[in-house]
C-alpha cells in the first residue's frame, strides 16, 4: 500500500465505491456494562460525520474502536478497506481530549518521532512535512518550542499537525475541544473546518453543534449504547425524529 497520499494512484472503482469506514452488527463491553449495542455505520470517503449524545452514550468507545485501541466482542469493522490493526493504525489519524505530545520534545520532534519510527522517514524528509502540516493548522513559528510553552489550544493544533504528518485517509476526532478554554475553541474548529473543507473524511465527537451544522454531511446521535439516529444536519436539527434527539437537543439549546 502507498502511504504518500500526494504520489498515490487513483483509486480504482471497487476502493472508490467502498465505505472509508464500515462498523456491522459492533458489540463491546465493559465487564457487565454493554458500551455499544449493535452498531451499524458506514462512512463514504471524504465523509464528515459529528457522533454527538449525552455523556457515557458510547460515542468515544466508538472512535477508539474504530482505530482499534478498543477491542470490540462481537461484529466487523473495516477501515479503508483493512481490518489488520498495524495498517488500520497507520491510515487513521487520532486526535483526543487531551493532547498527549511528549513534554520533553519540542514540537517538531513530535511530529517527527511517528513518521520517522513508523514510516521509515530520514530526519529531512520528516522535518519538511512536519513544517508543512504546522504551517496548515497556522502555527509553524512555535516549531522549536516545547509544549509547555504553548496555549492549550496552540497545543491541540500541535496534535492535529501530529496525526496529519503520517498522511492519514481519515481523522477521528475525541472531543478535542472539551480541554479548552472557552476563547481557545475557535482556533482549533477553525483548523478543522479547514481539513473538512479540503475533502479529508472525518468522524468527529464532540458537543460543539455550530461545528456540526456548518460542517457535518451526517449527525449522529447516541444514546445507552446505541445509534439511535443518523441524519444531515437541517433534518437533525430541524425536525429529529427520536425522543431522546428532541430532549438532547432541547437541553444544549
Amino acid at each position: 500500500m502507498n502511504t504518500e497520499r500526494e504520489n498515490a494512484s487513483p483509486p480504482d472503482s471497487r476502493e472508490a465505491s467502498d465505505p472509508a469506514v464500515r462498523m456491522e452488527g459492533v458489540n463491546k463491553w465493559y465487564d457487565a456494562f454493554h458500551a455499544l449495542k449493535n452498531i451499524d455505520l458506514a462512512v463514504g470517503r471524504g465523509e464528515r460525520i459529528v457522533i454527538c449524545g449525552p455523556s457515557g452514550s458510547g460515542k468515544s468507545t466508538l472512535i477508539r474502536c474504530i482505530n482499534q485501541l478498543e477491542t470490540i466482542h462481537s461484529g466487523r469493522i473495516v477501515v479503508d478497506g483493512q481490518r489488520n490493526v498495524d495498517l488500520v493504525r497507520q491510515e487513521t489519524g487520532m486526535v483526543f481530549q487531551q493532547f498527549n505530545l511528549f513534554p520533553h520534545m519540542t514540537v517538531l520532534e513530535n511530529c517527527t518521532l511517528a513518521p520517522m519510527k513508523v514510516r521509515g522517514l530520514a530526519k529531512a524528509e520528516a522535518e519538511e512535512t512536519a513544517m508543512k502540516y504546522l504551517k496548515r493548522v497556522r502555527i509553524p513559528e512555535q516549531a522549536v518550542k516545547y509544549p509547555a510553552q504553548l496555549s492549550d489550544g496552540q497545543q491541540q493544533r500541535v496534535a492535529i499537525a501530529r496525526a496529519l504528518c503520517m498522511n492519514p485517509k481519515i481523522m477521528l476526532f475525541d472531543e478535542p475541544t472539551s480541554a479548552l478554554d472557552p476563547e481557545m475553541v475557535k482556533e482549533v474548529l477553525d483548523t478543522m473546518v479547514d481539513l473538512a473543507n479540503e475533502g479529508m473524511t472525518m468522524l468527529c465527537v464532540t458537543h460543539e453543534m455550530g461545528f456540526a451544522r456548518s460542517v457535518a454531511d451526517r449527525v449522529v446521535f447516541m444514546d445507552r449504547g446505541e445509534i439511535l439516529e443518523i441524519a444531515p444536519p437541517d433534518a437533525f436539527f430541524g425536525a429529529p425524529q427520536h425522543e431522546r434527539t428532541r430532549f438532547f437537543l432541547g437541553q444544549i439549546s
